[in-house]
């Protein structure tokens, strides 16, 4: 009444009415030919006579969000309105072109949860603007929408909307649910045929794990075993770049029910976030990232492996404790990739003390970058034997250029032996073909089998086969016990040692060998490997012992 337009009212909230009831009733029938035209019928009516008065026709374009034009101006002043009247109008335009946006998405599955987004109410903070076409809104689906399907789904029904310029979604995942991860666990079984799980992780980005990585699997599938790799970092995948799979994969091939199909290289599986969806960054909190790469390890198709690598993301977060602690996924061992500089070397701290902390003993230390191959190195006995120089002239020349210079120091690997026992060290050399395969899809050790840096990956694969079989025969490991009643440690049945004295010789940065608490006493002891024992003291410090250093005659 207070527009004087009371037909116009009354088509405009038998549209609203219908448009209500086709969002949120989706499972129903299609409407009748009738009732449909009728709805048409007052679409026309309520935009054409309501929204826009037939003197403003003339000066306008029609308004209409159903009609497709954009160019309105809502001036309730120069049209002789009321402002009242005027924010009415804006009001039911906005009201009528949600209930567009919610019809368009109602059509569309979650496939997750197996019903309409709109029934589900996945649709949130839903805001749209009929005069500049724009329609922004959150979805929030029962798991991560990896390949981007749904939100193109989503887009596309809007886009489909006449009035609509710009679509701005935000996909979202629920957090999992206990009985979704029984199904979830349930369903994957692609990790039941895995023998032996590796990870290469550092605390610190950028110092080569996906290198180490690649070129580990590789010399161990040159070996014989049977391996595969998974690149957990969602946020900057490598996998992909390094290495280029014999076929790209497609998900409509490859992914099969609750199944993922790997791609391959040589016969090395290969998985990564990179593959699945290689042009779309994942913008995603920590607490969402480990449940999706937690089901991307665990529903990806691994078949029969003798050694799954792991190429960890830089620091110690959600991934790290999440793959350390799955029921039906057990890293068997790491291997620490560092630098020779210091801040590295902190970080490889952080790092080792973080595995030991979880039970994963750390079986090797990769230090990348170790020194700069020169291209001459190895043409300095052809140079000495080619100008007959005399052997104390070889020798100096030798001297400058058969050692690489140490750009970055001279490591701490003999460190790292100190203090926590681990014996397999390897410098893998500053080298322009090691960085250059790295971009070129083809692994290094592939494409330069019998150059020095490949031999010494080949002895890495080497150290990792043996301490893991180490690691699960338990052999070659001093017996270590806790005397409550005399309060020592025993050795091997016969050497003692006081808690005092054995917590003195911990050479983790936080302990403070001059300061150990009276009284204390170990809570928990867990041999890590045959080199090392964590042990967990009253104080709450937890020690990684290195058996050479406390062990009489241990070799």
């Amino acid at each position: 009444k207070k527009m004087r337009r009371p037909t116009a009212n009354a088509a405009l909230v038998l549209l609203c009415t219908l448009q209500t009831i086709t969002a949120f009733v989706p499972s129903c029938a299609p409407l009748p030919g009738a009732l449909s035209g009728l709805r048409h019928a007052a679409s026309e009516a309520a935009f054409r006579t309501c929204l826009i008065p037939t003197r403003s026709v003339q000066t306008y374009q029609a308004a209409s969000p159903l009609q497709g034009n954009r160019d309105v101006r809502y001036r309730g002043g120069s049209l002789g309105l009321s402002a009242q009247a005027d924010a009415a109008q804006l009001d039911a335009a906005v009201f009528a072109a949600k209930s567009e946006v919610l019809a368009a998405l109602s059509g569309i599955q979650d496939p997750f949860r197996g019903d309409s987004l709109v029934k589900l109410g996945a649709v949130k903070d839903l805001t749209v603007d009929p005069e500049s076409g724009t329609v922004t809104a959150d979805v929030i689906i029962g798991a991560p929408d990896l390949q981007g399907g749904i939100k193109a789904e989503c887009e596309a029904a809007l886009n489909a909307l006449l009035w609509v310029k710009t679509v701005e979604l935000t996909m979202a995942a629920l957090p999992p649910q206990d009985e979704l991860r029984e199904a979830s666990r349930a369903m994957a079984q692609g990790l039941k045929g895995v023998k032996n799980v590796v990870a290469c992780a550092s605390c610190k980005g950028g110092v080569g794990k996906s290198t180490t990585s690649v070129n580990l699997a590789f010399s161990l599938k040159a070996k014989g075993y049977k391996v595969g790799i998974f690149d957990v970092d969602v946020y900057g995948p490598s996998l992909p770049t390094m290495v280029h799979p014999e076929r790209p994969f497609n998900p409509e091939q490859d992914i099969v029910g609750n199944a993922i199909m790997p791609p391959e290289r040589g016969g090395v599986k290969m998985m990564s976030v990179g593959f699945i969806n290689p042009q779309d960054s994942f913008v995603l909190r920590g607490a969402k990232v480990s449940p999706l790469v937690q089901q991307l390890v665990s529903t990806t198709e691994w078949g029969d492996l003798d050694y799954l690598i792991i190429d960890m993301p830089p620091g110690t977060g959600d991934i790290h404790l999440t793959l350390s602690q799955m029921e039906d996924f057990r890293i068997d061992a790491a291997v620490i990739v560092t630098t020779p500089q210091r801040l590295s070397f902190i970080d490889v701290v952080k790092g080792v003390e973080m595995f030991d902390k979880v039970g994963v003993p750390s079986v090797a230390v990769v230090e990348n970058m170790a020194f700069l191959e020169t291209p001459q190195k190895g043409r300095v006995e052809a140079f000495a034997d080619k100008y007959n120089l005399p052997p104390e002239g070889a020798e100096e020349l030798r001297a400058l250029v058969g050692e690489g210079e140490r750009l970055f120091g001279e490591g701490h690997k003999a460190r790292l032996r100190e203090m926590w026992g681990i014996e397999n060290s390897y410098s893998v050399p500053l080298s322009p073909q090691v960085a250059s395969q790295g971009d070129s899809g083809t692994p290094f050790v592939e494409q330069f089998p019998g150059s020095e840096a490949a031999k010494m990956f080949g002895e890495l694969a080497d150290a990792v086969v043996k301490e893991v079989k180490s690691l699960k025969e338990g052999a070659g490991r001093p017996e270590v016990v806790f005397d409550k009643a005399a309060g020592d440690f025993v050795i091997n049945g016969k050497q003692r040692m006081s808690p005092a004295d054995l917590r003195k010789k911990c050479r983790s940065p936080a302990n403070d060998p001059t300061r150990v608490p009276k009284g204390l006493v170990p809570t928990d002891m867990v041999p890590l490997g045959k080199y090392a024992l964590s042990i967990v003291w009253s104080d709450g410090h937890q020690s990684l012992m290195p058996y050479r250093a406390f062990v009489e005659g241990y070799e």
